[in-house]
């Protein structure tokens, strides 16, 4: 009787408290985090009915451009206030065949991967590992000499460093490993001194891989997964020339010639470069990326993070004739793996990428908190198109000024 009563008193004494706390929101352990709200967790968005209507109308525009430009295979999603609205697969893998794509299929994103390579470097320079304007000295093993020592990491990701347009491109061309390019980029003599021109740059933008495999102990595409494939579910993304052509759900790439587009070979190219233009993945991990970096997965990726890698850095000219017309007068930005155009009411952020037959491009408006993405199997004008009239069309409906189709899609 008396073990009964002390049992008894046990729970009375242990679990009371406990409840007590649990109701009254003080209990240490079932406490909700304090911090900045997740809105694609908390607060999931609605479709509305003139998201509706626009985005009939814009697939109506996405089929009629996939037809104009015969581009083989294609997909595109939407991604607004951290919820996909739109994502649809057009075309076939290879011309000429019979499979379609779909939401699954594998693409190259070519130098779209510059803009992962950078958010990771901003990760891991948020835990402390590196500062972004630490001397690229620092972290590799390659002899540096003469004004080549005052390159820094934010050089590196902003194409600042001073090397000549593009050196030794044709060495990725040619397949050869990543540390026997930047040995060789290493010993050329800049043609300015760092920080002073943008001169965009694959072989001197994959010394970021080596930053960070010094500065953590692991390998790059280790990094990558850890920090940004896991966390954010994007569980069919790689970056190898093995993962690529093993799968059975790939988009063929194409080449134009003689008035088409033919299938060819996925090639080991610019897996060399991985961090400037090596990862592969299809239009549902693009998606949950395009939410993140648009700031609606900010336990992820802090808008911290977001807010360095989409700084100005260094002015650029801009040669993408589609952004260029969007609105006057514009001015064009190269941040740390991203492109910026300020435009009188807008900001756009933006990347495209092409190598090997693949042709894939990213948009983004972060004030509201929207964003596209396309992917493609050839360098067709597709993916240009799709994405600039996107910003076109929906700044009409959703500021409900009235205009018509060809003010719409007046970039052709």
């Amino acid at each position: 009787m008396k073990k009964r009563y002390i049992f008894i008193l046990l729970i009375v004494c242990g679990i009371g408290p406990l409840l007590f706390f649990s109701l009254s929101g003080n209990n240490p352990i079932l406490r909700k985090p304090v911090g900045k709200p997740d809105l694609a967790r908390t607060k999931p968005y609605a479709i509305n009915r003139t998201d509706k209507q626009f985005l009939k109308d814009f697939d109506s525009y996405i089929a009629e451009q996939f037809d104009a430009t015969n581009t083989p295979g294609a997909t595109v999603a939407i991604v607004k206030k951290g919820a996909v609205i739109y994502q649809k697969a057009f075309g076939l893998k290879a011309s000429g065949g019979i499979d379609s794509i779909n939401t699954k299929t594998l693409f190259r994103l070519a130098s779209v991967s510059k803009g992962f390579s950078s958010i990771l470097a901003a990760l891991m320079a948020k835990d402390t590992l590196f500062n972004m304007s630490d001397p690229i000295s620092s972290y590799l093993k390659y002899p540096i000499s003469g004004s080549a020592s005052d390159i820094t990491i934010r050089h590196i990701l902003s194409h600042t460093a001073g090397f000549p347009y593009q050196a030794y491109s044709t060495l990725v061309e040619d397949e050869l490993p990543r540390d026997t390019m930047i040995r060789k980029l290493l010993k050329i003599p800049l043609s300015r001194l760092p920080g002073r021109i943008h001169s965009y740059q694959n072989v001197a933008y994959s010394i970021i891989e080596v930053v960070l495999e010094s500065s953590s102990g692991k390998l790059f595409p280790q990094l990558m997964h850890k920090h940004i494939f896991e966390p954010l579910e994007m569980n069919h993304s790689s970056l190898s020339y093995d993962s690529m052509i093993s799968n059975n759900n790939i988009a063929i790439p194409h080449e134009y010639r003689h008035g088409q587009y033919i299938p060819t070979t996925v090639k080991p190219s610019y897996y060399n470069v991985a961090a400037a233009g090596g990862l592969n993945t299809n239009i549902e991990d693009l998606s949950k990326w395009l939410a993140a970096v648009l700031g609606n997965k900010t336990h992820i990726i802090p808008s911290s993070v977001l807010d360095t890698v989409f700084k100005p850095v260094i002015p650029i000219r801009v040669k993408n004739p589609y952004f260029s017309q969007f609105e006057k007068p514009r001015n064009g930005f190269y941040g740390l793996g991203w492109r910026i155009m300020e435009y009188p009411n807008d900001t756009l952020i933006y990347h495209g990428g092409y190598a090997n037959g693949y042709k894939s491009g990213i948009a983004l408006d972060r004030n509201k908190n929207i964003g596209i993405c396309v992917l493609t199997n050839a360098p067709s004008k597709f993916s240009n198109l799709i994405m600039i009239n996107f910003f076109k069309m929906y700044k009409q409906y959703f500021k409900e000024q009235p205009a018509s189709k060809e003010q719409f899609f007046s970039t052709r």
